[in-house]
């Protein structure tokens, strides 16, 4: 199993027209998805954690004869606004001059945070307490996210990322049978089928009952979802 940082680079990276479409629609007309290119970053200098919790780089023509630099960076729950500026500081600001144009970054938290999309700002540049550079990065919360409009979407990644949202019809061992059955049922490609579930299976957190009930339904039913016990 990949490391957190690891696998969600990977699955955003495989997956990144789908992100785009949930966490920056408005853009989706100005870019050419077509030509999406993943840069080989010179990380020079960087330390081994840097280099790690590096989110998916992306870099994308637009209809306007520029490029957009793509960021998504996932952490497991927000951080306070000094560890935050200090980790969104260092991969903007490199990816900022390594390639001269704009950098539309995402932080995506697993748990904690504001539900769903929203826009922030962190102060990355200060001297002598004055703040020099704010920029500004959007913010997706997964874990308060209602479950039900992620699963009914038709993007791929959005049934994955449901699974660590709250469901509200469903018991929480159902809404994970749910997301499972409607990925196994894409008739997707093996290896992002392989991403999906994981995501669903690795970062779904499932409380004792919720375990107890999962297996119970698999055992009555013999869903697709007992294939990963």
């Amino acid at each position: 199993m990949p490391s957190f940082y690891a696998f969600f680079r990977e699955l955003f990276q495989t997956f990144l027209v789908d992100f785009l479409k949930l966490a920056e629609p408005d853009y989706i007309p100005h870019l050419i998805l077509e030509q999406i290119r993943y840069p080989v970053l010179d990380l020079t200098g960087w330390t081994d954690d840097e280099r790690a919790a590096l989110g998916a780089v992306a870099d994308i023509p637009a209809t306007d004869g520029t490029s957009v630099t793509i960021l998504i960076h996932t952490e497991p729950a927000p951080l306070d606004p000094i560890a935050t500026a200090r980790l969104l500081a260092r991969p903007f600001f490199h990816l900022e001059a390594a390639y001269s144009q704009p950098v539309l970054l995402t932080t995506v938290y697993l748990h904690g945070g504001r539900p769903g999309i929203n826009l922030e700002s962190a102060a990355i540049r200060r001297v002598f307490e004055m703040e020099l550079v704010r920029i500004l990065y959007t913010t997706f919360g997964l874990s308060e996210s209602r479950a039900e409009h992620y699963l009914e979407r038709p993007e791929p990644l959005a049934w994955a990322l449901a699974a660590l949202m709250r469901p509200t019809q469903r018991s929480r061992a159902e809404h994970r049978k749910a997301c499972l059955e409607r990925i196994l049922g894409a008739g997707l490609p093996a290896r992002e089928t392989r991403l999906l579930v994981t995501c669903v299976e690795e970062w779904m957190e499932l409380r004792a009952e919720d375990r107890a009930e999962h297996l119970t339904l698999a055992a009555r039913d013999r869903n697709p979802a007992e294939v990963f016990p």
